[in-house]
């Protein structure tokens, strides 16, 4: 004969280790939030993602440093982007900043070297064309004649303290490494003409890489 009391006991045990199996595959719990790093912090930073504040009213050279390049994240592409960015927080007034740096031109010379011991070789670069799909190449003298928008991926600007919550934001890029491997970098960026519109707007250099496409 049957123990009604033991079956009960089984199925109460049965129901607990069922409880316990859906706890342990329920949602991973949040990362912690990043906060985002001060002017001084983002300046110190040597590791892609990076920026630096730039002016782009005057020629001369905008940037001139070394760097480390890791690995893309998981939701990123190989590709490098090279450019600048623009941030505000009034729709009208954004838009119209970056059709005045996008429409206006700003013709640069980029040039990327990968440092291996004494050795610094030239990495190739490309632009993005006018429709926005075509990749040209760049010249061995690093000439672009403007900036196009690129997407960068912004799981890795989040988790280096590069982005600011309530900004609107725009990246310019100048010029993109295909699939530069891991290691050590510099970076040379020049503006060649004045652009006095441009004076006292903010702006910074920023180097990441490519978002995939959703």
């Amino acid at each position: 004969m049957l123990n009604p009391t033991s079956g009960r006991l089984r199925n109460a045990a049965l129901a607990v280790a069922l409880a316990a199996l859906a706890g342990c595959s329920g949602p991973a719990p949040a990362p912690p939030a990043v906060a985002p790093l001060d002017a001084a912090q983002a300046a110190a930073r040597t590791q892609v993602p990076l920026t630096r504040p730039v002016a782009l009213d005057e020629p001369g050279v905008i940037a001139d440093l070394e760097f480390d390049l890791p690995p893309p994240g998981e939701l990123a592409w190989s590709s490098l982007i090279i450019g600048v960015r623009i941030e505000g927080t009034e729709v009208k007034s954004f838009i119209a900043y970056s059709d005045l740096i996008v429409r206006g031109g700003l013709p640069a010379r980029v040039h990327l070297q990968r440092i291996e011991g004494e050795q610094r070789n030239d990495v190739p670069l490309l632009r993005i064309g006018p429709d926005l799909r075509e990749r040209i190449a760049i010249g061995e003298d690093g000439f672009t004649p403007g900036v196009r928008t690129a997407g960068l991926d912004g799981t890795m600007l989040y988790e280096a303290g590069l982005e600011r919550e309530g900004m609107l934001s725009d990246v310019l890029s100048f010029a993109r490494a295909s699939a530069p491997a891991p290691g050590r970098y510099h970076l040379r960026v020049e503006l060649l003409e004045p652009r006095p519109l441009l004076q006292g707007k903010p702006a910074e250099l920023i180097i990441g890489y490519n978002a995939r496409a959703k």
